[in-house]
């Protein structure tokens, strides 16, 4: 089996309120391109197709378009699952139309869609999610698990109120019995691939996600994934990366573009796949041109900042400007700057005093609540409420608990 995996579309997301989606339709050809050259037996998108559950017109239309580019009229199938951004509703809406291009919608976990022709393969279901197709002689099975929102699963697991610590061991087992259904459809003489929605242990983002819970799910080890799987295509995480510990077998592809501040200096790609049965799924990573990067900008001055402005006008370019002053901005100032770079996101003014603040608030020796305290301040321009002091004093006695258990374990070594 050949196979382009990619994730993390979110067609229609805005950027501090400004479209996006020329930017994607450039991404998404360069992948047509891909397709087109490389032609893979399956391409698969594991997941947040849409930024929202009610996406534009002008991202339904790019989305479909690409879809049936993609299957190059039915000579690859295109298989795409809901992500936790997705409608899955909406998402299966198209299903029957989309069945004679050769591309499968699964937009919740356990459905089945009848078997029959998808474009030119013959699709036989196997069960829920699981389904086979044959290719130059070789059999292959793919087993697909759209995002399994915690909600359907508290529904099933959670008849009375439970600790939250409970909860997640059950999560934690309720998706390893899923995972050991996903494993029994996979057969040793077939190349096996596995396609899901969701977060694992030791999978790195893009910073903004905290402890084990991350948005409405819970992480898993990656231990309990399907073995059998030749390899594991999934979604979630914005930085392409291989899962630790299983030797590549299991990877995320990434977002198609940086989507958020943080994620301006992450190499985007989509990954071209081989799967043999008995061996190891060969790699290969093709990395997609950014048509629009995101920068931040820090000027010693407003002359530096006009400067900048003016080198960079006509360069495709997303811009956080930060300029050096000893007063505020003028709103004329503002309007200056905006009207020569309109893509400028956000200008914020460092005012000397702050900068003065800075270097006597990291030189003064003060325990980590007042450190927190007064930073928050600094950054916020107000005190933290009751539920901010109490988050930050759980951090503190999970990291007391965690130095704790680690000289145990040193002590018992």
């Amino acid at each position: 089996m050949k196979l382009l995996h990619t994730a993390d579309w979110h067609l229609g997301k805005m950027l501090e309120g400004r479209n996006r989606i020329e930017e994607q339709r450039i991404v998404l050809e360069q992948m047509v391109n891909i397709v087109d050259k490389e032609k893979p037996d399956i391409v698969c998108i594991a997941g947040d197709i849409f930024d929202n559950g009610n996406p534009s017109a002008q991202a339904q239309k790019l989305c479909y378009s690409t879809w049936k580019r993609m299957s190059r009229m039915g000579r690859t199938l295109v298989v795409c699952i809901a992500g936790n951004h997705d409608n899955p509703v909406r998402l299966e809406a198209c299903a029957p139309l989309a069945k004679e291009q050769g591309i499968l919608i699964l937009g919740t976990p356990g459905l089945r869609l009848p078997s029959g022709k998808y474009g030119e393969f013959e699709v036989n279901f196997l069960g829920e999610g699981a389904f086979t197709f044959e290719k130059n002689g070789e059999r292959s099975v793919v087993v697909c698990l759209p995002y399994p929102s915690e909600k359907r699963l508290n529904e099933v697991l959670y008849k009375e109120e439970m600790e939250e610590e409970k909860k997640a061991d059950s999560y934690t087992e309720k998706m390893k019995a899923l995972f050991e259904k996903c494993n029994a459809y996979f057969k040793e003489d077939c190349a096996n691939l596995f396609v899901s929605h969701i977060y694992t242990m030791g999978a790195r983002g893009d910073g903004s996600e905290r402890g084990l819970k991350l948005g409405d799910s819970y992480l898993l080890p990656a231990s309990i994934f399907p073995d059998k799987a030749g390899y594991t295509a999934l979604g979630h995480v914005h930085k392409p990366q291989k899962v630790p510990g299983t030797r590549g077998k299991i990877r995320y592809s990434g977002s198609i573009l940086p989507y958020h501040r943080d994620e301006r200096n992450m190499a985007k790609q989509c990954l071209l796949v081989e799967i043999h049965p008995g061996e190891d799924a060969k790699v290969e990573e093709i990395y997609l041109k950014n048509p629009k990067p995101i920068e931040f900008w820090e000027c010693k001055n407003y002359e530096e900042a006009l400067l900048k402005c003016r080198e960079n006008k006509g360069r495709p370019c997303w811009s956080y400007l930060r300029i050096h002053t000893d007063t505020c901005l003028r709103e004329d100032q503002l309007k200056e700057l905006k009207s020569i770079k309109e893509d400028i996101l956000e200008i914020i003014p460092l005012f000397e005093e702050e900068k003065k603040k800075r270097r006597e608030f990291w030189h003064e020796e003060k325990d980590m609540r007042t450190l927190f305290e007064e930073y928050y301040e600094m950054r916020r321009g107000t005190k933290p409420d009751e539920e901010m002091r109490q988050l930050f004093e759980e951090m503190l006695e999970e990291d007391k608990e965690d130095e704790t258990g680690e000289i145990d374990a040193e002590r018992n070594q």
